[in-house]
């Protein structure tokens, strides 16, 4: 007899291996063989199929994958559906498999790791071929952000894609707007063959080591991946390290911003391939006019400083951070105010400009301080004249406008 397997078991498996699953491209092979399922198989097992169990969460369907089969004498003289053709295929002369039990049957399949176990058990899960898009465009990333994108199940009772905190379409709008406009990065995004967001994960460019032991610049790095199935990580990781991403989260989530791990070697310094890191690091922000309101919360380059020098992103908090970038409501968390007359950092205060300036510009009277200032119109609201030139705002200004945007959801 030979070794019968279901259709979609069999797409399930053609559709792992096109994943990556080193195991389903073995099975495959076996099965194609053709031969006498006593030569593949252990034991008196056949007619393979799948089946799904699933569980219902908040937004999605945890859905795992068994296998089944028939594991009864066929042939015996007792069997009572002896000679009944679908008898293989009635529920009570089938058993339930572990897709690790699965694999150990092949006779002629060698010892597999840990690691290819849990990649099977989750690739057979997606019956569909991945694709893996590096992107960059403000849509790109409101798709990959907007939870009504994504796909309806996980292998997981806590897919982190579908909890995420800037799912919904507001946040998703402000991370999109934040990471193309006001950042310069762009984004890694999985999707299933219906176009459903399986993984997204955002990709900074210019990344330098301010860390005194391995100094380095034009570093690349894939921050902490968001994803339905977690093979569908790994194949993202995988496709950061072929397009020679230098480094990716060591943890995937948000409280270990400094520890990384090297995709690749990086010719200019020290680091290499399969290496861990602690580094302090930094990312240059373009930040031009077009970023019009809002911030992500960020899992890895929570603060933003400001020096001479410009604006950067970074992974660890400094005395010339301005805000951090830990808020689930859509915009940043102000730390220090830039005074718009000289773009200096102050406290917080009640008063937008910095002691010196205010001294500067205003005057006491008997019925309070008032600005020694006239009035110009600029987007619709009414600023001093001093800070503006020929009705442009002055750099100061310019950069005081550009910051506030962080802050409004």
């Amino acid at each position: 007899m030979k070794l019968n397997a279901s259709i979609e078991l069999k797409s399930r498996l053609t559709h792992a291996a096109e994943n990556g699953s080193v195991i389903a491209a073995d099975i495959l092979t076996e099965i194609k063989r053709n031969a006498d399922v006593a030569e593949i198989i252990r034991g008196s097992y056949n007619f393979f199929s799948t089946k799904r169990k699933r569980s219902n969460m908040e937004s999605y369907q945890r859905i795992r994958i068994m296998v089944t089969a028939c594991n009864k004498d066929l042939a015996n003289e007792n069997f009572s559906d002896r000679n009944n053709p679908q008898a293989p295929w009635f529920p009570e002369n089938r058993t339930d498999l572990e897709p690790s039990k699965f694999v150990r049957l092949f006779k002629n399949l060698p010892e597999y790791s840990d690691t290819d176990m849990a990649y099977f058990a989750s690739a057979i899960c997606i019956d569909s071929k991945v694709t893996v898009k590096l992107l960059e465009g403000v849509q790109d990333f409101f798709e990959a952000y907007n939870g009504e994108n994504y796909g309806h199940t996980a292998d997981s009772s806590e897919s982190c894609l579908h909890n995420s905190c800037m799912r919904h379409e507001s946040m998703a709008r402000n991370a999109a707007d934040f990471y193309v406009n006001f950042a310069g990065a762009k984004i890694l995004v999985a999707r299933d063959s219906g176009n459903n967001v399986l993984g997204r994960a955002v990709v900074w460019e210019n990344v330098k080591s301010l860390s005194e032991d391995t100094p380095a610049a034009g570093l690349t790095m894939l921050d902490r991946v968001y994803f339905t199935h977690s093979f569908v990580a790994e194949m993202m990781k995988e496709h950061a390290r072929n397009l020679g991403i230098t480094f990716r989260k060591t943890c995937n989530d948000y409280s270990h911003t400094k520890e990384v791990t090297a995709l690749n070697d990086d010719v200019d310094s020290e680091i290499r391939r399969g290496n861990p890191y602690y580094l302090r690091l930094a990312v240059e922000v373009p930040a031009h006019k077009w970023h019009k309101k809002g911030a992500p919360y960020m899992d890895t380059f929570f603060s933003v400083h400001l020096d001479r020098d410009g604006m950067e992103l970074r992974n660890f908090d400094s005395v010339e951070a301005i805000a951090t970038l830990r808020n689930t409501s859509g915009n940043a968390t102000q730390t220090r105010s830039v005074c718009p007359n000289c773009g200096s950092l102050h406290n917080l205060t009640d008063n937008a400009f910095c002691p010196s300036c205010r001294q500067l510009l205003y005057q006491h009277t008997e019925f309070g301080d008032v600005m020694r200032s006239g009035v110009v119109e600029y987007g619709g609201r009414a600023y001093p004249s001093v800070l503006f030139k020929k009705k442009r705002p002055k750099p100061a200004m310019r950069l005081y406008l550009q910051v506030n945007k962080l802050y409004m959801a």
